[in-house]
């Protein structure tokens, strides 16, 4: 399975309607602080890059009461899918699906006030040039958001890919997957906006609860099917191993349920910085 396969799959099984309920705030604590270090307003172009199936592209248009977002992502099934929930949601005045690549985004300079993207610059190819591309195109004074994923030694990792790792003998994460906690080293996404230049730059690391509606059993389902990138870590479970390994993440994960919801906290790095008014702005 090719990365493009593995991102239309995961945008695929996101909007499946056999977990809409199960999930619905599955990413809400996420976004919310992803959108709350953007600092949106209303009026504002908002360029929301690796935007999937439109989380969180939609409900950044849904804040903007006269405001647009443009949704770029590789994944044309992903996009297709934000688009028709965008009519459905009756947001498609106020959102642009683009399908490209983050080093080459076709807008002009100078044309978007804020950029944001959750859970995608560890994946970029070149962040360096994706940088320098998104330096281009926002406008001075202009803020970009990223949301990154924190250590893999965390509640929710431990409790799922975790237990394969430590039950089938030689299991590893994919090289593709490892590529989640790029970022998770405390400075190191703050370090690539400084170098391409960005000003006002602040970097945190924050424990945010996800939100799951439904069983522990349901969560492990929903997992494996959205964890597209792990797909080879799930295939080498023997199936002798299957029903045990299910059994030991169902338990580890109904250690965070209370009032019939799981509420598992998980650790995400969020970098914020600003582009500096060039001369002509500051008078």
């Amino acid at each position: 399975m090719t990365n493009r396969d593995s991102w239309d799959a995961a945008a695929r099984a996101r909007v499946s309607d056999r977990w809409t309920s199960h999930s619905a705030d599955w990413n809400t604590s996420l976004t919310d602080a992803l959108l709350a270090a953007a600092k949106l307003s209303p009026g504002l172009v908002v360029l929301d890059l690796a935007a999937g199936s439109g989380d969180p592209a939609l409900s950044i248009a849904g804040r903007l009461s006269d405001g647009r977002v443009i949704a770029v992502d590789s994944s044309q099934t992903g996009l297709l899918l934000a688009n028709s929930h965008a009519q459905q949601l009756g947001l498609g005045s106020r959102i642009e699906c683009l399908q490209a690549d983050a080093q080459a985004i076709p807008i002009a300079p100078n044309c978007v006030d804020r950029v944001t993207c959750r859970f995608g610059i560890m994946f970029f190819r070149d962040v360096a040039r994706a940088m320098s591309e998104i330096m281009r195109v926002l406008k001075p004074g202009g803020r970009v958001a990223f949301l990154a994923w924190g250590s893999f030694d965390q509640p929710f990792f431990e409790a799922t890919v975790g237990v394969v790792r430590r039950m089938v003998p030689g299991a590893e994460v994919p090289a593709e997957a490892q590529k989640m906690f790029r970022f998770a080293a405390p400075g190191s996404l703050d370090h690539e906006l400084r170098a391409a230049g960005f000003s006002e730059v602040h970097e945190q690391t924050l424990t945010l609860p996800r939100i799951w509606a439904g069983t522990p059993e349901e969560l492990w389902l929903y997992h494996q099917e959205v964890s597209t990138l792990c797909q080879p870590l799930f295939a080498s479970i023997p199936p002798a191993l299957s029903g045990e390994i299910d059994a030991k993440v169902s338990s580890a994960l109904a250690r965070f349920e209370k009032g019939g919801v799981l509420r598992v906290p998980v650790n995400v790095i969020i970098v914020a910085g600003t582009k500096a008014l060039s001369r002509r702005f500051i008078g």
